[in-house]
């Protein structure tokens, strides 16, 4: 059976986003059947809109499917596994993950983000199904605290941690459209 990766952008962005982008064409040459999702409502993403987006493009997962999520593509990833349903995922590499937030400035932002804060994940069930995961973070990510995320992370799931030198959000506006270490954990997991 052939593997296939699913990519999910993050808050505000999308699947053309240089990082997103090149992601999933190192995906392709790998072989992985590969679809870099476009979420809807990128710039007021909810909880069940993109658990749902991602129940009807996956459909069926299983110990060949792989994931990579950048921010609150991690939680819609997590909350879409935690699903009873779902049995075996091969793995999950996750781009600047959190389960807090250092920086909320808007009251809008604040509402948007509250669903993703306070409902919380199933990592019990998670750590069932999931093969595999890794943490990818960044030593001066001004939207994401490294020491609380890792360490509550650490906490919940069972997954490797890298830390980046300097990658801010891992965004284009920080420098970063290519993410050698995101594909190189994939490869390890899926033992390509």
């Amino acid at each position: 059976m052939n593997k296939r990766l699913f990519i999910v952008h993050r808050w505000g962005g999308s699947a053309t986003e240089p990082m997103i982008a090149w992601l999933g064409e190192e995906g392709r040459k790998l072989g992985f059947e590969t679809t870099v999702l476009e979420m809807p409502n990128s710039h007021s993403p909810t909880v069940d809109a993109w658990v749902n987006h991602l129940e009807s493009v996956v459909m069926y997962p299983d110990e060949n499917t792989f994931f990579i999520g950048h921010s609150i593509g991690c939680q819609a990833i997590f909350r879409y596994i935690q699903a009873p349903e779902i049995t075996d995922v091969g793995g999950v590499v996750c781009i600047a993950p959190w389960l807090t937030l250092a920086k909320l400035e808007t009251e809008e932002d604040k509402d948007i983000a509250r669903p993703w804060l306070e409902n919380p994940i199933n990592f019990a069930q998670i750590k069932k199904v999931l093969k595999k995961a890794t943490l990818i973070f960044s030593d001066n990510d001004t939207e994401v605290s490294l020491a609380e995320n890792r360490d509550l992370f650490a906490a919940k799931l069972d997954a490797q941690v890298i830390v980046e030198s300097g990658k801010g959000h891992f965004t284009e506006s920080d420098g970063v459209k290519e993410l050698p270490v995101a594909i190189e954990e994939l490869k390890k997991m899926a033992l390509i």
